[in-house]
């Protein structure tokens, strides 16, 4: 060590919940040292930071700084005290300024702002014209460097360093090399220093711990840096491979870096190397990790090839010009929309406020002044993006992750005036149709506490429900609008599959995903349906699209209208009685109306589910679980920073819902051992499907059955069994998941109660005709209470 140690560990243990990450870790960091934490993925070193900050509590263990115990010290007092944090991601705030993302640093400390923040300007010329810049429109090496002023502006004694060099220009790299090795040496500040790359965290640091799995497993000093032990212990590669050399040979001059980089040769171009592309020539520094002789070895097998290692480092050597393509990519700014309005990242209500568990965060951002909106609040499930607030769509893996975008559909709820109130909870990764599978608990019923709120819109149904909210955004990929909509009480609009851009909302598979409006009102569905439909220009679901004045339709009546009563849809082995019996009582309110109505029989509406059901699992399993939720094969917008996060699911698969990891099981065994036959036979049978429901829609206006054949059901208990948890998950969705598949419009209109719960009836439309449900719909509201019926 470098002095005095001024923070140490013994047998530090902490986790998540019930999922431990740290298994006992003993640290010391000496005054003005900077110690290196080496590891991939998932080993825990985001973890210890966070314990040593104070966010994440330790479970075993004792944490010391300058010779006082703070284990117990909560996050703030220890940033008074003089740790200083910067995150994975940096961290900023997206919608603040330049300026005000510094005042945050100041905001719990006894400083003038505005001296504050000149002297940080001065220590970091690049912040300067850019002050009145928001935070999202900087570059990713632009924000590490404010994320590290905003540390520094409350002068820490120690700084916790994240991965800064993730994602970032190499040239912005040295330049935070050269600083931490400035502040060390100026300042006196001692720095612990996560990192994966390799070349930069050996050159910075006076020693490196090898953290796997939670454990320190060896120690590497500067004097004696040893990168075949480091190769042993992580299998990031021994290899401190050269930079590549520019078209001329030479490498353009830069902000100098912190050691020998700034002279090292250029790398050696043999003649058998491919000749890169000309934009490529331009990507001097290496960014992207290159592969090991183990990490390619494995490739090789997991595709099925045989080759001799010699055979694999030819092919290896071969590779330099694809990855300094890589390279070039990664020294990029990502390409994302912009982020307009202000907002906050919320607050986590507390039972008090969230009797129901529907709310996960709550915040107020408000929209434009005036539009179609204004005045209207709105909840948006959680599985949507909005930027600065945090979005966990029902999973403890994805706890912590905040998004960089809006949504295309937040865009423009505030454009038009809304005010978004929060982010409803949903169901875990929305694998439910009930509300019991989300990882803090299950969502209420509005009507009857301990009975389901349906999913996976759960929150948001039952917050429109209860009427906390006006309205709210759902998702349905097998009926999670529609079904929470039915068993809270609510109006909840599936629209035509593509009608609403998906841009920005967490996929599970292209083909079946849609988002739509749920409310209390019809006149407010058809308002809010106006508002969000309509081609983005970056959803691949989006095939021409037409949209229409929905609210004009909703005051038309029903004369005239031929609404066929699907037979298949009632009398259900899983069919309640009283659904049934409301159901045909709407249709014959509807002949009162004006409207003709028939039973018409749909055989094929019976096959609806099981063809549902390869499409959904193989395409869940393959797009949002093994693709990180984007998968590939589309144009269009990728949220690089969810599927970042979301993917270290595969180091806690365990958390995972009971009803997503069979929906993944039964995908998978399908995928590998039927080589995807089934899913691609049921998105042919699906063309069937929706012949078989538009041949009926040309003889009639609508579709009328049941949204649930049953009634909202009780939540299982916490011990219940396996069985009772599945099938309270899955057994509502036989008539709404066909049409995820076919892509029709449909929605749930309550109409009546039973044993003090709502019933609700669907209408279903052809391709683009939301405006005649909502006639239909308006006509059904007007004629009474449906609490009444």
């Amino acid at each position: 060590m470098s002095g005095e140690a001024i923070l140490q560990a013994r047998g530090l243990r902490a986790g998540y919940g019930r999922v431990p990450v740290l298994h006992g870790i003993d640290l010391d960091l000496g005054e003005g040292e900077i110690v290196g934490v080496l590891g991939h993925n998932g080993m825990g070193k985001t973890t210890l930071l966070k314990t040593l900050c104070g966010i994440i509590r330790p479970t075993g263990g004792r944490i010391d700084f300058d010779g006082m115990d703070i284990t117990r010290e909560p996050a703030h007092e220890r940033n008074r005290m003089g740790i200083g944090y910067v995150p994975q991601g940096r961290g900023i705030f997206p919608m603040l300024s330049v300026t005000d993302n510094l005042r945050m640093g100041i905001a719990a400390h006894e400083a003038d702002e505005h001296e504050a923040v000149q002297r940080m300007v001065a220590e970091f010329p690049r912040l300067e014209p850019m002050l009145d810049r928001r935070g999202g429109a900087l570059s990713g090496g632009e924000q590490q460097i404010l994320a590290l002023a905003r540390c520094l502006i409350s002068d820490p004694v120690v700084i916790l360093l994240d991965e800064p060099t993730e994602g970032i220009q190499p040239s912005i790299v040295d330049d935070i090399g050269a600083l931490l090795q400035k502040l060390r040496r100026e300042r006196g500040i001692s720095i612990i220093l996560v990192e994966q790359n390799l070349e930069f965290i050996t050159e910075l640091s006076d020693r490196i711990l090898l953290l796997q799995k939670g454990v320190v497993t060896g120690e590497v000093s500067a004097a004696a840096n040893d990168p075949e032990l480091i190769e042993e212990f992580t299998g990031f590669g021994a290899g401190r491979q050269p930079r590549a050399a520019t078209s001329t040979g030479k490498r353009p001059a830069t902000t100098p870096g912190p050691s020998a980089r700034a002279t090292r040769q250029a790398a050696d171009m043999t003649p058998h190397q491919p000749a890169r592309p000309t934009p490529v020539q331009e990507a001097i520094y290496m960014t992207v990790k290159r592969p090991t002789l183990s990490q390619m070895r494995a490739i090789v097998e997991d595709f099925g090839m045989h080759m001799p290692d010699e055979r694999i480092r030819e092919f290896m050597d071969l590779m330099e010009g694809n990855m300094q393509a890589y390279d070039l990519i990664d020294s990029l700014p990502d390409y994302l929309p912009p982020v307009d309005y202000p907002r906050t990242a919320g607050y986590r209500p507390g039972p008090d406020e969230n009797p129901m568990n529907a709310w996960y965060v709550k915040t107020e951002i408000k929209g434009a002044p005036r539009g179609p909106l204004a005045g209207r609040t709105v909840a948006l499930k959680d599985n949507v993006c909005l930027a600065g607030v945090p979005m966990m769509n029902g999973a403890s893996t994805l706890k912590g992750y905040v998004p960089d975008v809006d949504a295309t559909v937040v865009t423009r709820l505030l454009d038009a005036g809304a005010t978004i109130v929060g982010k409803a909870h949903c169901e875990y990764f929305c694998l439910s149709g009930g509300s019991h599978t989300n990882a803090t608990g299950p969502v209420h019923n509005p009507h009857k506490r301990g009975f389901s709120a349906g999913g996976s819109s759960s929150g948001s149904g039952a917050l429109v429900g209860a009427g906390e909210v006006d309205m709210a955004i759902g998702g349905d990929q097998g009926g999670s609008i529609r079904m929470p909509a039915s068993f809270c009480g609510c109006y909840g609009m599936k629209p035509t599959h593509g009608l609403v851009p998906y841009s920005g909302v967490m996929p599970i598979e292209n083909t079946i995903d849609h988002t739509g409006p749920m409310t209390q009102s019809v006149h407010d569905n058809a308002l809010m349906l106006e508002v969000i439909a309509g081609a983005d220009g970056l959803d691949p679901r989006q095939y021409a699209p037409k949209t229409d004045n929905y609210t004009a339709a909703v005051n038309r009546g029903v004369g005239g209208l031929r609404i066929g009563m699907v037979k298949e849809g009632f009398g259900r082995e899983e069919s309640e009685r009283d659904v049934d019996d409301a159901n045909r009582a709407a249709a014959e309110r509807f002949r009162e109306m004006g409207a003709t109505v028939d039973e018409v029989s749909i055989p094929m509406h019976n096959m609806g589910t099981a063809i549902w059901t390869p499409i959904a699992l193989e395409g869940l399993t393959n797009q949002m679980m093994k693709g990180n939720g984007m998968g590939t094969g589309w144009e269009g917008l990728y949220v690089t920073s969810l599927l970042d996060f979301h993917s270290n699911w595969r180091s806690r698969a365990d958390e995972l819902s009971d009803s997503l990891k069979i929906s993944m099981m039964v995908g998978e065994y399908f995928q590998r051992h039927y080589r995807g036959h089934f899913y691609a036979k049921a998105q042919n049978l699906a063309r069937k499907l929706r012949e078989a429901y538009d041949q009926m829609l040309g003889a009639y206006d609508l579709l009328l059955m049941p949204t649930t054949p049953m009634k909202a059901q009780p939540i299982p208990a916490p011990d219940a069994p396996l069985s009772e948890y599945l099938q309270r998950a899955f057994e509502m969705l036989n008539n709404t998941a066909p049409f995820d598949t076919t892509g029709h419009p449909a929605m749930a209109v309550p109409c009546g109660m039973g044993d003090g719960l709502p019933i609700s009836l669907m209408l279903v439309g052809k391709h683009y005709a939301e405006s005649t449900i909502y006639q239909a719909a308006g006509a059904f509201e007007r004629a009474g209470d449906w609490r009444k019926m």
